[in-house]
């Protein structure tokens, strides 16, 4: 037996000098300091912010923790209230890896962005916005945390559509970044089937009006229109991704993501989101067999038959869709009709420049009644928490912002589609109507619904916008593109390149 008496006598010599004794005394009261006085959120944030930093540390690169970012804010949708605003997390880990970003790029001395035409109507928009934000501070007297707040929401993860880009040059890295919005999609929606299954009761909202259900999912977006309105953003790349990618694994996963999606839309039980994502996936399907259209069309009838059998559990949706005049009456749509009403009266009242952003609301008749909610707005005078969407995006801005504000959103969506059309052009093909088609259906979408106001989608909206940006500046999808512009200048030398092609086959039939 080994005699260990012998090692116990062998004491290791402390390495710790006194520099490194005070570092630790110091780490140790600054725990306990932080443990005695501070709140449990700003403990995990301090924690959090240090291991943040110490992996920026290790991995400095943007490009490295960019595919991160989907599920970062797919998970962000808490708010935490500092002072005047009421960021998400979303927003702090956006505003973080801008900064990050920006140091990045300029210690390194490169661009900050790709240049593209689309960016000049981009920063026009911008422009335009705050040329509205600034009347409703000046001219409306709204508060001036309140307007900026409330205006700049459609503008929130613009920089991901500079950044995405700039940083994504190759195919591999665009691949890496289409993999991570489907994995996040993935995520969401499984988490959104789970929640359906888990229900045991019956939801009561609808309950008076006869439809029967367990209760509406919101997976992680606490809300189930908003979901819906992340799922017509993702499930077209999901169907484009399935009809591109060579690797089996990942069309395995593009095929579950389109299963549980479905699944989650339908569960969501939102008659626009339902709308949107059939929509989207439709001009998604019709391009991919342009060439055999009976294939989709014989999938959206199979489709629509497998609803039709199952009313029963779908009939929130299905009825609205089978006899939509029936349902006229009906609180859930009546409601919209008097709050439409109510809107285009405050934009008569004031076309040009709106009640001002960050006003705040009341309703009409103060009542929990549906037939009373005619939203109004008086002038803010101290900070608001949360804005509401008026149901609807663009008459939001028209409301608030006027025709001023409005011509901005507008001009973004132009933007978005003058580039589709570009990238089209270019060779863009499947991936770039499967993005298109999302934002298309998630626009049309946002004349009932104003999802774009929250975090969670605005980043999903803007980051699919900048890797449709990537087909337009990158060169990878059409590699054979700097020959035919030499053959464009150099007419001459494509008949050299013809008569050599004529060789080769005569010499290899």
């Amino acid at each position: 037996m080994k005699d260990y008496s012998q090692d116990l006598n062998n004491i290791t010599e402390c390495r710790l000098n006194k520099w490194g004794i005070a570092v630790s005394l110091l780490l140790t009261a600054g725990y306990f300091v932080s443990y005695l006085f501070m709140s449990h959120r700003m403990l995990l944030l301090i924690f959090a912010g240090v291991a943040v930093v110490t992996a920026l540390f290790l991995k400095p690169k943007p490009g490295t923790w960019l595919p991160l970012l989907p599920l970062l804010f797919m998970a962000g949708g808490s708010t935490l209230p500092m002072g005047n605003f009421n960021p998400a997390i979303a927003t702090l880990v956006m505003t973080a890896f801008t900064f990050f970003y920006v140091a990045y790029r300029t210690l390194h001395n490169e661009t900050l962005f790709v240049p593209s035409p689309c960016y000049f109507l981009f920063f026009v928009a911008i422009f335009i916005q705050a040329v509205s934000i600034f009347i409703s501070i000046h001219l409306h007297g709204q508060h001036m945390w309140n307007a900026i707040r409330d205006g700049s929401s459609l503008f929130l993860f613009f920089p991901l559509a500079l950044i995405i880009p700039s940083v994504c040059r190759t195919e591999k890295k665009f691949k890496q970044l289409l993999r991570a919005i489907l994995i996040t999609v993935l995520v969401a929606s499984v988490i959104g089937v789970m929640q359906y299954f888990s229900i045991t009761s019956f939801s009561r909202v609808d309950i008076s009006l006869g439809y029967i259900y367990r209760g509406r999912v919101t997976s992680l977006f606490g809300n189930a229109n908003i979901f819906a309105g992340y799922l017509e953003l993702g499930i077209p790349i999901a169907i484009a991704l399935l009809a591109t990618e060579k690797d089996i694994r990942w069309r395995i996963t593009a095929a579950a993501t389109i299963v549980f999606g479905i699944l989650s839309v339908l569960y969501t039980f939102s008659r626009g989101g339902l709308l949107g994502v059939f929509l989207g996936s439709a001009i998604t399907l019709l391009y991919i067999f342009r060439s055999k259209v009976w294939i989709p069309i014989l999938m959206g009838t199979l489709a629509i038959f497998i609803l039709i059998k199952s009313v029963d559990t779908f009939e929130r949706q299905m009825t609205f869709f089978m006899n939509p005049t029936a349902h006229l009456n009906q609180p859930t749509l009546l409601h919209r009709y008097v709050t439409y009403r109510g809107f285009f009266n405050q934009i008569s009242e004031s076309p040009v420049t709106g009640v001002g952003w960050g006003a705040r609301e009341f309703y009409w008749g103060r009542s929990m009644l549906y037939s009373f909610w005619e939203v109004r707005h008086i002038v803010s005078r101290e900070t608001i928490r949360t804005f509401g969407g008026l149901n609807s995006l663009f008459l939001n801005h028209a409301v608030k912002g006027g025709i001023v504000s409005l011509l901005s959103v507008l001009l973004v969506f132009a933007a978005i589609y003058r580039t589709f059309f570009r990238t089209l052009k270019k060779g863009g093909g499947i991936l770039a109507v499967g993005i298109i088609a999302g934002i298309f259906s998630f626009m049309i979408h946002q004349i009932i619904g104003n999802q774009l106001s929250f975090p969670t989608v605005n980043s999903q909206f803007w980051f699919v916008t900048g890797l449709l940006l990537v087909l337009e500046t990158s060169d990878f999808i059409n590699p054979n593109r700097e020959e035919r512009l030499n053959l464009q200048q150099f007419p001459e030398s494509k008949k050299q390149v013809d008569s050599g092609r004529k060789e080769r086959n005569v010499q290899h039939p």
